[in-house]
């Protein structure tokens, strides 16, 4: 058993040692480029939230589960686990609602302004900050209950109601809690793929468009719109693909946790998988021109300055 959590503390330290560097640097570029920018663009803010949050992922894991499985026991006490467990949900939480917010924003923008969505753009530009502060708000509200399920070591009953991980147990009868968020969360992947599929669409309705004026001699692969549709699919395939597996490995520990041990690290694996990969979806390491198309169907918002 031992050398078994050892290899899962590996990997984890791995996810963490090549997630925090990277997104660390995004978090910089997307926070240099908004605030010293002459053209600020409205969606480096959602992505500064992201890497943020990508961030905490990271920090909240690393105190919370790699020291259990590198053989460190009793490392928190029971008001660190409250706060440790509540800012890991917290983060799980406004990884969805962000991811699902960039989604509709891309769809927003890149919509006709004659359309139902496009006349909406002045609207969503304006109101952007209060859309990221109320994702906040909102999922701090709705987190609270794991301050109260969540304790500590010396607190541990041990009872049917408890699951423990080592350094804290979780009580698995608050219904209402993962009936809410369970909600919030079918909600948010909903739309991700259904906004997702309509970007698809208005891009490759683009690309027709731009093939018939363009020679057929050109490929199709240097349009830019077709790399930005496979920048988008990929970040959300990514997403909802880590995100489906979770929620099973999650339901999965409710009910065969006490017999399938592994489930747990396998669980905090995956969670750590979408803030390591992301980065590299996001980052082009190629000249700025490339760079361009790291926000994907962005490409509009360099004419757009962020209203004062």
């Amino acid at each position: 058993m031992f050398p078994t959590n050892m290899c899962f503390g590996i990997i984890m330290l791995f996810q963490t040692g090549l997630g925090v560097p990277t997104n660390i640097f995004l978090l910089c570029f997307f926070s240099l480029n908004f605030f010293s920018g002459h053209r600020k663009k409205p969606v480096n803010l959602i992505f500064i939230q992201m890497n943020f949050v990508n961030l905490m992922m990271f920090f909240s894991k690393v105190f919370l589960d790699i020291p259990i499985y590198l053989g460190m026991r009793n490392f928190l006490n029971d008001v660190d686990c409250k706060l440790v467990t509540y800012i890991h949900r917290l983060c799980i939480a406004l990884s969805v609602c962000f991811t699902c917010y960039l989604c509709t924003f891309q769809a927003v923008i890149i919509s006709s302004s004659i359309s139902r969505l496009g006349k909406f753009k002045a609207w969503f530009l304006d109101h952007i900050i209060y859309f990221c502060l109320f994702f906040w708000i909102l999922n701090l509200l709705l987190e609270i209950p794991v301050l109260f399920s969540v304790t500590g070591p010396r607190y541990m009953n041990n009872t049917p109601d408890e699951l423990n991980f080592g350094n804290c147990s979780l009580e698995t009868h608050n219904n209402v809690y993962w009936g809410i968020i369970t909600i919030r969360n079918v909600i948010c992947v909903v739309v991700i793929v259904l906004v997702s599929c309509y970007i698809v669409y208005l891009l490759y309705r683009h690309h027709q468009k731009v093939q018939a004026i363009h020679s057929s001699s050109v490929s199709a692969r240097t349009f830019p719109e077709v790399r930005a549709t496979r920048t988008i699919l990929l970040l959300v395939s990514t997403f909802v693909f880590f995100y489906s597996f979770i929620s099973i490995c999650t339901i999965c520990i409710n009910y065969f946790y006490q017999h399938r041990f592994w489930l747990l690290p396998m669980a905090t694996i995956l969670c750590l998988c979408f803030p390591t990969l992301s980065p590299f979806i996001l980052i082009p390491w190629g000249s700025r021109k490339s760079f361009g198309l790291l926000t994907g169907i962005h490409s509009k918002l360099s004419a757009i300055q962020l209203p004062k």
